[in-house]
């Protein structure tokens, strides 16, 4: 996914306070909410459900999708 593409999704989910799942290019991933995004500094602070308030860089991620509930 290119870098506007993946900023405009971003900015969509933060808006929305969509829960998602970002699959990382290291193959990390984390499931959460974005807490703030700043798109100037391709930057933003993500709310892991297991690890917490983690900093989260653009370049870093692979895929970002909603999460789905389980038993869905």
């Amino acid at each position: 996914m290119q870098s506007k593409e993946m900023k405009l999704l971003l900015e969509y989910y933060f808006k929305q306070q969509t829960k998602i799942h970002l699959k990382f290019i290291n193959q990390r991933f984390y499931n959460g909410i974005i807490l703030d995004l700043t798109s100037d500094k391709d930057l933003m602070v993500f709310n892991d459900d297991k690890l917490g308030t983690v900093p989260v860089l653009f370049e870093e991620i692979e895929r970002v999708e909603p999460c789905m509930e389980k038993g869905k």
